[in-house]
């Protein structure tokens, strides 16, 4: 997905709130300019997840303060969500279609995101889990999705954040039962990157117990080509079908031409926009199909 000027000022505000805090003026200045030339720089293969690594790095250089540790909020969130996993994994079996439901069970835990919200409340999560109305795929989409797992024979599951990962899992149990031919290999985050999950994650949940899962290679919060390995980009270049999670795997992905069924929450006001959604509101759709809205 390319820049967008709309995110483009998302981010360049995000980093002014970051350094009201300090008072030496003219660094301020001589860091917001620094941001900007690299906006200025920007070519084709730049996107929002992979400037925010630079930013980052910017950051640290100027102000001398080390990279935010996630660590102890990535274990809450996973524990927590584990905690729950075999009374959902119960009640996701036991409906009309356990795929359906599981999928839409690992878009609601899309919601644990702390890089598209300031805030993530664990009560919300609960919340929305337990809520009994819950927002359906969307029917052709999801026929269409079934469709091609009948004739697949390998399939790629992007993973996104802590906790969610664990709702991953069911849904990964559920497609290994379903399509017992298939091929699936879950790909995580190669280096730690806000609370996105990592190969650390999917021991601590037991993913790597019934799926073969890899690192990506990469820091960036997404699924950015221009830096995952070979052997990620290898397996995604030659999946039958794609599962993408997260919003940071549709701004790295969009336009790559291969097939991808992406699901997520819309949690920020451009994928609002984009979408023409409410907010937190509930996407599937596929790389080939998707129809996008002027920001």
């Amino acid at each position: 997905m390319r820049l967008d000027p709309y995110c483009m000022c998302c981010q360049l505000n995000k980093q002014e709130q970051r350094i009201r805090k300090f008072t030496d003026k003219e660094k301020k200045v001589a860091y917001m300019q620094e941001i900007m030339m690299r906006y200025a720089q920007a070519t084709e293969d730049d996107c929002a997840p992979s400037l925010s690594v630079e930013f980052k790095k910017i950051y640290q250089k100027y102000w001398n303060v080390p990279a935010e540790d996630y660590t102890e909020i990535k274990k809450e969130f996973n524990q927590l969500m584990m905690s729950l996993e075999d009374d959902l994994s119960r009640m996701i079996h036991q409906s009309p279609d356990p795929l359906e439901s599981a999928l839409i069970y690992a878009r609601i835990g899309n919601y644990i995101d702390f890089a598209a919200m300031s805030h993530v409340d664990k009560d919300v999560v609960l919340s929305m889990i337990r809520e009994e109305k819950k927002e359906s795929l969307d029917p052709e989409e999801y026929r269409q999705f079934c469709s091609e797992l009948e004739k697949a024979s390998s399939l790629v599951y992007l993973t996104d954040n802590c906790g969610e990962i664990v709702l991953d899992k069911i849904a990964v149990e559920i497609l290994r039962k379903r399509y017992p031919d298939l091929k699936i290999t879950v790909i995580v985050r190669g280096k730690p990157v806000i609370n996105d999950a990592t190969l650390e994650d999917a021991r601590m949940c037991g993913l790597t117990e019934i799926a073969d899962v890899i690192g990506n290679g990469s820091g960036v919060g997404g699924t950015w080509l221009p830096d995952i390995s070979e052997e990620a980009r290898s397996l995604l270049e030659q999946a039958d079908v794609i599962i993408s999670k997260g919003q940071g795997n549709f701004e790295t992905l969009h336009e790559c031409g291969l097939n991808i069924y992406y699901l997520f929450l819309c949690k920020c006001d451009l994928f609002v926009r984009l979408f023409d959604a409410d907010p937190f509101q509930g996407m599937f759709v596929n790389e080939k199909r998707v129809m996008l809205h002027e920001a």
